[in-house]
């Protein structure tokens, strides 16, 4: 019973049904979820060590607020592995994601296919990890750029069309550099959005 109770915690996390900084009650949530409190504890210590949940003796556990360094950060992470892969890559072109994927779906899946044609299978989690923590972030993405579906196509393109290496990795350095300068937005819309509910 733990791995359902997880992924239905780990999808409310993913798309912003708590405000950041909520506190997790692990009865109430045992209840909403119909399960024990014993998986739900579970569930919330192994988010606690994937960050999308925090945890204080005393205090119990919170949502993650995320900070406009640490997304930096994850930007940073998300794109060096990323060009990593890239670099390693073997199998030739990635699968393209399906079109009824919604948007920031499609860039994630993007990147777990270039992730998983590295052949590295520790790099291809560690991005899966990083798809889900950028999760709620890339949902925002519409709001900020007028452009980020034609962004995520022509990414898309460049990586399935398997052209010249370069293409593909100025598309995704520049994804990622429009992101990090938008870091201070992205978390002032987190913080409207979740104060809204």
């Amino acid at each position: 019973m733990v791995e359902p109770t997880y992924e239905a915690i780990k999808r409310r996390l993913m798309t912003g049904v708590w405000p950041a900084g909520a506190r997790l009650e692990s009865a109430r949530l045992a209840d909403a979820l119909g399960v024990s409190v014993t998986p739900v504890r579970d569930s919330l210590y192994r988010l606690t060590g994937e960050h999308m949940v925090d945890f204080t003796h005393g205090e119990g556990f919170h949502v993650h607020r995320l900070t406009e360094t640490e997304l930096r950060d994850l930007l940073e992470l998300n794109l060096i592995l990323l060009l990593a892969a890239l670099a390693t890559r073997r199998g030739g072109i990635v699968d393209r994601a399906s079109p009824a994927a919604e948007e920031t779906d499609r860039i994630g899946a993007l990147f777990l296919g270039v992730a998983s044609r590295s052949g590295n299978a520790e790099l291809a989690a560690a991005i899966a990890s990083l798809n889900d923590r950028l999760h709620l972030t890339r949902r925002l993405d519409r709001h900020l750029f007028a452009d980020a579906e034609a962004e995520g196509a022509a990414i898309e393109a460049a990586l399935f069309e398997a052209g010249p290496p370069a293409i593909a990795r100025n598309l995704i350095l520049r994804y990622h550099e429009r992101r990090a300068q938008e870091a201070a937005s992205y978390v002032r819309m987190l913080a409207e959005r979740r104060a809204d509910r």
